[in-house]
């Protein structure tokens, strides 16, 4: 007999109960007793089965399906949240032949954890009384019930210590036309990520994709479940994973189920012709990027530049660099850049205080090490050095005019909005006495403001607003980098205690005479620098690696001295390639001789 009525007259599959540990060792009588003591149920997805502290009523024997356990978030400072639903953090899924609910039922404790249905569920209930007749009728089941759980619990701790964490579930999913690029994606998701990243195929059965989900998230660091675009489809998913990419064109955001409270939220990518706006902002979602495709190049159209970004966006690695205040040392910026770049990292985010924000524009505008260094070095010659640092006899800088010329020109008027790499320059809005990152409008006047410098150049006025260098609230604008999108934080400190007594290969300076004409500016700078050491220290050591230049006897102004602070920028940033490399690996690297 395969089948026996049930409390209820309804039908419950004997075979159901067969091979589930819960009942091993029962004879095919004995199972069939314990079915007929058994409710047949069945739940659509998101139907509640248990709830988080409630009372302990009933067991479950899952049938067929899915669902998912739950269990409350402690909010721990400095934790990084993963797989956090409305009732809280997914802690496992329950397949065919699990139980929920049988602790309470033994021990009296209200539910330590929620189980939701994922998709459509059915399972076997049985209530309180009878549970209880069940195990003084067969005492195998309770042998069996502690087995599982103890066998649950040595799995479990056995998998942290191996592990330390789950790793991230990321659904990609993509409209037909797009679809194709699904593979090459992944491919660059593990190019760049130093965790393994799994990939689960939705396109067949997503009851088989989901109940391999759980057990490769305890296995690699990123396992992404690629799909297609199906609107039915996609609502499921949002509550199997912790991030959903979308790729699809423009004008379909609006056709996008919601996934409220309990889903993953949606990461749009448009991929358009060019010809039209990304999105209008309508519908679930927020837009991360548009591209603009490229049939001639690219799988499915996207170029090979985008598939890279696309990986690391879905492994987490996209690289931020934060550029730190020093003036003429900021040589060693274009130093660090040079490292970057020679080991295949692409800077995906940008932005800097004072030279920081100068050098960081200039990457934002798409311009390599050797183009910046060759920039700095004509713009910025010994002649233009006099003539920007030439006091008046008010105290401040003759150079504002000449200063205004060299940005504007050297940015080419484009605003932030025309870039090819995110940035912002920090400035401090004296009117607000507030930090004031700048992302919009020319980039030109954006700079002006964030080397306003206190004692040199009158404060930039925008908008009513008295803004002025960043070195005196944020040398280094990690965070800033950061909520623009970085996943992975470089930052460039300047300003350090740890200076060397003389340049490598050079003896000690003789001391020597003060600059004529400086003396006061160089007073006043030199007290800024002091009473800003410990704050660049800190906003810079917030970054995931700190890169930390080593000077000699050198000033702010020292831009002759461009060839020693270039070598300690490459210096410094190759000492931490290491570190980098831990977190985020390059994906175009080049060959080094």
């Amino acid at each position: 007999m395969r089948e026996v009525t049930s409390l209820e007259g309804v039908s419950v599959p004997v075979k159901a109960l067969e091979g589930v540990p819960l009942f091993a060792g029962l004879g095919p009588g004995e199972l069939l007793t314990v079915a007929a003591s058994m409710r047949y149920r069945a739940f659509e997805p998101g139907t509640l089965l248990v709830g988080e502290a409630q009372p302990g009523r009933r067991m479950l024997v899952i049938v067929e399906g899915l669902a998912n356990e739950l269990a409350t978030v402690v909010d721990t400072p400095g934790a990084r949240a993963r797989s956090v639903f409305a009732e809280g953090r997914l802690v496992g899924k329950l397949r065919r032949g699990d139980v929920v609910g049988a602790m309470p039922l033994i021990s009296g404790e209200p539910h330590p954890t929620t189980v939701r249905a994922a998709v459509r569920t059915s399972a076997l209930e049985l209530g309180d009384e009878e549970f209880r007749e069940l195990l003084a009728r067969f005492p195998a089941v309770l042998a069996n019930l502690n087995r599982i759980l103890g066998g649950r619990l040595a799995a479990a701790t056995a998998r942290q210590a191996r592990h330390g964490r789950r790793g991230e579930a990321v659904a990609l999913v993509a409209a037909p036309p797009l679809a194709a690029a699904l593979p090459e994606v992944v491919e660059a998701a593990r190019a760049s990520s130093p965790e393994t990243v799994e990939a689960i195929d939705g396109a067949g059965s997503l009851d088989e994709a989901f109940a391999r989900l759980d057990d490769a998230l305890l296995e690699h660091g990123t396992v992404v479940l690629t799909s297609g675009l199906d609107p039915e489809t996609l609502a499921m998913v949002t509550e199997q994973v912790d991030r959903v990419v979308v790729l699809l064109e423009p004008g379909r955001t609006e056709s996008l189920p919601d996934p409220g409270k309990s889903g993953a939220p949606l990461e749009l990518i448009v991929v358009g012709d060019g010809s039209g706006h990304a999105g209008d902002g309508r519908g679930p979602g927020r837009v991360v990027r548009a591209i603009e495709r490229q049939d001639e190049v690219g799988t499915a159209g996207l170029p090979p530049a985008e598939i890279a970004w696309l990986g690391r966006h879905v492994a987490r690695t996209k690289l931020g660099l934060a550029l730190g205040a020093g003036g003429a040392k900021g040589y060693a910026h274009v130093g660090a850049l040079a490292v970057l770049e020679r080991a295949g990292y692409t800077v995906d985010y940008v932005g800097g205080s004072s030279i920081g924000a100068i050098v960081g524009a200039y990457i934002a505008l798409g311009r390599s090490s050797d183009e910046i260094e060759r920039m700095l070095r004509e713009e910025f010659d010994s002649e233009t050095v006099a003539e920007v640092f030439k006091l008046s006899l008010s105290g401040e800088s003759t150079g504002l005019e000449t200063m205004t010329r060299i940005l504007r020109e050297t940015t080419g008027g484009r605003s932030f909005d025309e870039t090819d790499v995110p940035f912002v320059a920090m400035s401090v809005d004296l009117t607000e006495r507030v930090p004031a990152p700048l992302r919009d409008g020319p980039i030109w006047e954006a700079l002006l403001a964030s080397t306003a410098l206190a004692g040199m150049f009158p404060p930039y006025e925008r908008d009513g607003h008295r803004l002025v260098d960043g070195l005196a609230l944020v040398p280094v604008p990690t965070e800033a980098v950061a909520e623009d999108g970085a996943d992975v934080t470089v930052a460039v400190n300047l300003m350090s205690r740890d200076t060397l007594p003389a340049w490598p290969g050079q003896a000690p300076p003789e001391p020597g005479p003060a600059r004529r004409g400086s003396r006061m500016l160089e007073t006043l700078l030199e007290v800024m620098d002091v009473s800003q050491l410990d704050t660049s220290v800190r906003h810079a050591e917030r970054a995931d690696v700190t890169v930390t230049p080593r000077f000699g006897p050198s000033s702010w102004r020292d831009f002759e001295l461009a060839d020693l602070f270039l070598a300690a920028g490459r210096q410094a940033a190759e000492q931490q390639l290491p570190a980098l490399k831990s977190l985020a690996r390059p994906q175009a690297a080049e060959a080094v001789t």
